[in-house]
């Protein structure tokens, strides 16, 4: 064990390794610090586990946050430390303790997003202090013989999500530089996951894509189903990818027919699996990580040249034959090792699975990119951060359908930790679902790109209403929703309002909430997601309102006084306050 002891703090470190040297330098001192952690293994080898711990005084700091444990902020005992465990395909190396009025106490961030590291805090309950762990190489890395990270520890006394912020500006200036942003990465968009599953018929898709664009989007996605006749959603006959010529008997003509709707078309690919009923199955025999638990698949394992050859290869294949404008590729979280894995084969040419993926994305963006600049790469939620942050454009919520609150609560998450264009998942809806319902879970993914996954002649005809008066605002406004600057409020309850101001306006939701202050410089959109009929106005300013319902429909219009003034608005209807 040794210790090195700084003004605030003290580090101690334990490990497994036979290191050769270890040292931690402080670089910058202040609110915010860095540190530079070097360790010298004396020769080539696999590192075992290091760990890093300190202790700190617990002063008004009760809650936890990291992009996986927004839902659960508790801190734990130190017996079972919150941990946030952080690698290129599963999380970001960033977590966040705070206080009850969501102050943040200590931000912890790293340089190294790439190769698995863990964060951990827990209360010592003998001393009322907290104890902080980083722990590296919890999991087979390249072999290395020396490395470093920079550790960064932001103490400033600012909303919590400006430290996260911060963080991701210290990441673009250590290199990592997000991708480029198309255009229609934050055009909302129709997907057919939820609305057909795998049940790919491309002239009922082409129906509601007309529908779709008529409503204010301008992609469709065309998810799993276009590879396989059998529908009963496993994945066993995916790897070969071919078309599925008794669904589709014409992919060019397919897509051909969406371009004519002017919208973009992207296809489904599931990067890892190849399924046991697929012809490329026993081809791929000694090159796969590990099964894909009871759905009939196998995981690719990207170590090898060959299978990274073969994706990207593929996807290249698509792309020329088809004109397709993108790909969401999905499952990249599931890359990871387990015992079958194996962890030495001649054929490998890298040892690392993290450092395989990377290259992989890293081949595939730039062959699909010199392609078509614009095209159009969607990522989900789960393999995010800085890393993965420069070869994708779009950035989904995992699924969760029908579920407003995971859907508000994963998108604000994001849109505080990932670089790039926030979409929701796909939004879908029971037919008989009431009217308020449907506007609460379009307004709980305000601040993404809205994703929609119905189908137009299963909703009623106020539904249909109801989503193109929400897209047609949503549009108008899309500027200041997706590049505004963000404020967030009460995260500990998944957040009672959100608000973006940019372009001398102001949109706010309020979700539990039923007191918003208004902004005296700018006009104010201000929308009731609160279940209740009214909402409460603080300004500082006479000012002049109009209410509208969920349909767009005005309502009521007068004044209100300087001061906190109680207006009647429709529930998940919008107050304009100029």
């Amino acid at each position: 064990m040794s210790n090195f002891d700084f003004e605030w703090i003290n580090f101690s470190t334990e490990t497994q390794n036979n290191l050769k040297g270890e040292s931690i330098k402080r670089l910058s001192d202040g609110e915010i610090s860095e540190f530079l952690l070097e360790l010298d293994f004396g020769g080539k080898t696999y590192p075992t586990e290091y760990k890093i711990s300190w202790e700190l005084d617990q002063i008004d700091t009760f809650g936890f946050w990291s992009p996986k444990h927004h839902f659960d902020p508790n801190i734990t005992p130190d017996w079972c430390k919150r941990e946030a465990i952080c690698k290129l395909t599963n999380g970001m190396p960033v977590a966040s303790l705070y206080g009850f009025d969501n102050t943040n106490a200590l931000t912890i961030s790293l340089s190294d997003a790439k190769n698995a590291i863990k964060i951990k805090a827990g209360v010592v309950e003998e001393n009322g202090r907290l104890l902080y762990e980083l722990i590296f190489f919890p999991e087979r890395t390249s072999i290395m013989e020396k490395y470093s990270v920079k550790i960064r520890l932001d103490k400033r006394k600012v909303p919590f999500y400006k430290a996260v912020e911060s963080t991701k500006a210290w990441w673009r200036e250590l290199g990592y530089t997000p991708s480029y942003e198309p255009e229609y990465a934050s055009a909302p968009l129709y997907s057919t996951w939820y609305s057909f599953h795998q049940r790919t018929i491309p002239d009922e898709i082409v129906y509601e894509c007309k529908i779709a664009k008529e409503c204010g989007m301008d992609t469709v996605i065309v998810d799993d189903g276009w590879q396989t006749d059998d529908n009963s959603r496993g994945y066993g006959y995916c790897g070969d990818w071919e078309v599925c010529t008794t669904k589709i008997p014409d992919m060019k003509n397919f897509v051909d027919r969406i371009h004519a709707l002017d919208m973009k078309f992207m296809l489904w690919f599931s990067v890892p699996f190849v399924g046991y009923y697929s012809k490329n199955f026993e081809r791929f025999k000694g090159m796969y990580l590990r099964k894909r638990g009871p759905m009939d698949a196998m995981i690719l394992d990207p170590r090898f040249k060959e299978v990274r050859d073969f994706i990207s290869d593929k996807y290249v294949e698509f792309v020329k034959k088809y004109g397709i404008d993108g790909l969401k590729l999905d499952f990249i979280d599931s890359f990871y090792l387990e015992e079958m894995s194996s962890t030495e084969y001649d054929k490998m040419d890298t040892s690392s699975v993290e450092d395989a993926v990377e290259m992989l994305l890293l081949e595939v963006s730039q062959k699909l990119k010199s392609i078509n600049p614009e095209f159009l790469i969607e990522f989900r939620q789960g393999y995010t951060g800085p890393v993965i942050g420069q070869y994708g454009n779009m950035f989904r919520v995992g699924d969760c359908p029908a579920d407003p609150y995971v859907n508000r609560s994963h998108s604000l998450t994001m849109r505080i930790s990932q670089d790039g264009i926030i979409h929701s998942d796909m939004m879908m809806w029971n037919k008989d679902e009431k009217n308020e319902a449907v506007a609460y879970q379009l307004l709980a993914t305000m601040f993404s790109v809205p994703q929609i996954s119905i189908r137009f002649d299963n909703i009623t005809s106020d539904h249909k209403k109801i989503l193109k008066n929400y897209l047609d605002f949503w549009r108008a406004h899309r500027d200041t929703i997706l590049k505004g600057e963000m404020e967030y409020f009460d995260v500990q309850a998944n957040f009672s309002c959100a608000k973006s101001t940019k372009n001398g306006e102001t949109v706010s939701v309020l979700y539990q909430s039923i007191v918003d202050k208004a902004s005296s410089d700018t006009t104010n959109y201000i929308f009731n997601a609160t279940g209740k009929s009214y909402i409460y106005l603080e300004t500082e300013k006479e000012s002049s309102y109009e209410a509208y319902d969920i349909f767009g429909i005005l309502k009521e219009k007068g004044k209100i006084e300087k001061g906190v003034s109680k207006i009647s608005v429709p529930s998940c209807g919008m107050v304009k306050l100029n």
